[in-house]
């Protein structure tokens, strides 16, 4: 329990620092380097004997998306539409695999297919990447922390759900959600997490943090919430995936919380998703 602290605490900090004093650049290359640590970790539970393939790939996939649309004209000249769809891309791979999470474990044959497994991971990962960049480069010309608030807001949603389906789950928790997935989730625990998501959320708007983002209540709102949903589905595929690879944690880069991939799964599906739906509910991406 100690070492759980102890590393939650530094996690904590580290974070705080990545997004509140380090640049634009210092925090691009922090978010390459959480890329490139779930790259990492994310080899084995494809299916793979060694870990390099997928770092390779990995490492292409990035260096690719960096030379045909650099993180640095984010702020100077904005949001190239690529870029966009980019991140739009990672919605195939969370709501495409809600049917392979229905099935499972009846229908697991797909997770042999290391091509598929390839291009579903790439879309887990090159979207969230670039999705961080978007979010942190918002106003960054006027105001060099809008950014970083608003990256720390979206985070802070699946933060504020974890916690409250935790609570929920563990006093109210009867119904189980997917139970050959995750066994301890419920149904409960998923309304209390949605509940006191959507609670902050409302706090942060009231708060300014999600700055330009939030003149468009609706969008704001919807893209949350949207977010938060789909943030669990995040967290059971990648359970789905340690379950086909018999592995329990991603990695160990982090004492007494596992890997890289086992912090930020949720992540991974609430961060594209958010982008992409405010940009649909308010116009901006057609």
């Amino acid at each position: 329990m100690l070492t759980r602290i102890i590393t939650a605490v530094i996690l904590i900090a580290a974070v705080l620092v990545w997004l509140f004093v380090a640049p634009y650049d210092f925090f691009t290359i922090g978010a390459l380097f959480i890329y490139m640590v779930g790259a990492y970790e994310m080899g084995p539970l494809l299916g793979y004997k060694s870990r390099l393939p997928f770092i390779m790939v990995a490492c292409a996939a990035a260096t690719l998306a960096f030379f045909f649309m650099p993180p640095a004209l984010y702020i100077s000249e904005g949001i190239p539409k690529a870029c966009q769809y980019l991140i739009a891309s990672g919605l195939i791979v969370w709501f495409g695999s809600i049917p392979l999470l229905l099935k499972f474990p009846k229908s697991v044959s797909w997770h042999k297919n290391h091509l598929l497994n390839t291009i579903l991971a790439l879309l887990m990962l090159l979207p969230f990447l670039e999705g961080l960049l978007v979010l942190r480069a918002s106003s960054y010309g006027s105001d060099q922390h809008e950014g970083s608030r608003l990256v720390l807001c979206v985070m802070a949603l699946v933060w504020c759900a974890d916690s409250g389906a935790y609570f929920a789950g563990r006093f109210f928790g009867k119904h189980k959600m997917l139970p050959n997935v995750s066994p301890k989730k419920t149904m409960e625990g998923l309304f209390g997490g949605l509940v006191t998501a959507v609670i902050g959320m409302l706090v942060f708007l009231k708060l300014g943090y999600f700055g330009q983002y939030g003149d468009n209540y609706v969008a704001v709102i919807g893209a949350g919430i949207l977010a938060i949903v789909m943030s669990v589905i995040g967290d059971l595929v990648e359970s789905m995936f340690k379950r086909l690879s018999n592995i329990k944690d991603s990695g160990r880069i982090f004492p007494g919380h596992g890997g890289m991939l086992d912090r930020i799964d949720s992540q991974l599906a609430a961060i594209p998703v958010f982008i992409t739906f405010v940009y649909l509910l308010s116009g901006a991406l057609f």
